[in-house]
């Protein structure tokens, strides 16, 4: 599972930084940051939390083959 964050979409609003502290920073531009692109498979569901709850659907999660 890879995730990115559309930078040109994402508000800064810091819900997922909230929700999931452990997947998400908030950047210097005030912009959410995912701690991990290659998401270790024991925080697969508090990214999916964040991505679910986010509210401009910012975060884009990828199934790696």
């Amino acid at each position: 599972m890879r995730v990115i964050v559309d930078n040109d979409t994402c508000s800064g609003c810091g819900l997922c930084a909230s929700l999931c502290p452990d997947a998400f920073d908030m950047g210097s531009e005030g912009k959410a940051l995912p701690r991990h692109k290659a998401v270790p498979s024991w925080l697969e569901q508090e990214y999916q939390i964040a991505a679910d709850n986010c509210p401009e659907e910012a975060i884009k999660i990828f199934c790696q083959v």
